[in-house]
C-alpha cells in the first residue's frame, strides 16, 4: 500500500505540475520587443492560471512603455534632422576661416549624433526571416562608395577585398549597413594614419582593420557600452557607434568581436548567420 501511494501521488502530482511547467515555457518564448505571445496553457489550476494572466498584463505595460520610449526617442532625432539640415545650408553660404571650420566639425559630430539615436531605435525592431539571403559584398560596396568621400576628407584610404563569389548571409541588409558604416566611420576617425581595410568572406564574415594603436585589453570589456569613451578618444562623439553595433549584431543573431594585432591597429569581426538553403 505504501509503494501504491508513493507511485500514485508522483503520478498527481506530475500531472499537476504540467500547467506550471507549460507557464514556464511560456515565459520563455518572450523575447524583448516583440509582442506577448497567448499563453497555450489548457486545464491549468486558478492559481497558476492568475499568475500567467497578471504576468501577461505586466509584460503588455512594460512592452507598451518600451516602444513609447523607442517611439520618442526616434521622433525626437527625427525632427533634430530639418534643422540640422539647415544648419549645414547656411555653414555653407558663411565665408570660409577658422570659425567656419569649427562650427562645421561640431555640425558634422552633432549629425553622427543624430543618426546614431536614430540607429538605436531601430535595433530592437530588427526581425529576420529564416530565408532573408543577402550579399554581403553588395553592402560593403555600398557602404565603402558612400564613406569614401568622408574618408578621403581625412587623408584616409579605404581598401575593399572581396571574395570571388558571393558572401551569403541570413541577416537584414539595413542593419548590416548601419553596423558596418559605424565600424568604417570609428576606424577613419580613430584609426590614426593609414589604409583601413574592409574585408568580406567568403563565409558571412566582414572584418574592418585599422593600423592605430589598438585596443587595450582592459578596454575590450568596455568597448561596447553605451556613451563609453575611452580615456585617449579623439574628441566629438558620443560613444554610441560600437554600442548600437553589438545591438544590431545581437539582434540579427550575428556577434562581434575585436582583435589588437601585434603588427599594429585592431580588427573588427562581423559574424553572420550562415544561409540554409
Amino acid at each position: 500500500m505504501a509503494l501504491v501511494l508513493i507511485i500514485a501521488s508522483a503520478v498527481f502530482l506530475r500531472r499537476g505540475l504540467v500547467p506550471v511547467a507549460a507557464a514556464a515555457r511560456w515565459a520563455r518564448s518572450i523575447k524583448p520587443g516583440t509582442d506577448v505571445p497567448p499563453p497555450t496553457i489548457e486545464n491549468a489550476p486558478a492559481e497558476v492560471a492568475d499568475l500567467v494572466d497578471a504576468t501577461q498584463r505586466a509584460l503588455n505595460r512594460l512592452d507598451q512603455a518600451l516602444a513609447s520610449e523607442k517611439r520618442n526617442a526616434a521622433e525626437a532625432a527625427h525632427a533634430l534632422r530639418t534643422p540640422v539640415a539647415v544648419l549645414v545650408a547656411r555653414l555653407d553660404a558663411l565665408p570660409p576661416g577658422e570659425t567656419t571650420d569649427r562650427l562645421r566639425s561640431d555640425l558634422l559630430t552633432l549629425s553622427r549624433t543624430v543618426q546614431q539615436v536614430l540607429a538605436a531605435s531601430r535595433t530592437e525592431a530588427v526581425d529576420v526571416p529564416q530565408d532573408a539571403a543577402i550579399d554581403l559584398s553588395e553592402v560593403a560596396e555600398t557602404v565603402v562608395a558612400g564613406l569614401a568621400p568622408f574618408a578621403h576628407a581625412r587623408g584616409v584610404d579605404l581598401a575593399l577585398s572581396l571574395p570571388e563569389s558571393q558572401a551569403l548571409a541570413n541577416a537584414d541588409a539595413e542593419s548590416v549597413e548601419v553596423a558596418l558604416s559605424n565600424l568604417v566611420e570609428n576606424a577613419i576617425l580613430h584609426g590614426g594614419p593609414g589604409p583601413v581595410e574592409i574585408t568580406v568572406g567568403p563565409a558571412p564574415v566582414i572584418v574592418v582593420r585599422d593600423h592605430g594603436p589598438g585596443v587595450s585589453r582592459a578596454s575590450t570589456t568596455e568597448l561596447f557600452k553605451p556613451f563609453w569613451r575611452g580615456p585617449d578618444a579623439a574628441p566629438g562623439g558620443a560613444g554610441l557607434g560600437l554600442a548600437i553595433v553589438d545591438r544590431l549584431q545581437r539582434a540579427q543573431g550575428g556577434k562581434i568581436k575585436v582583435q589588437t594585432l601585434v603588427d599594429g591597429g585592431c580588427a573588427f569581426i562581423l559574424t553572420f548567420q550562415e544561409l540554409n538553403i
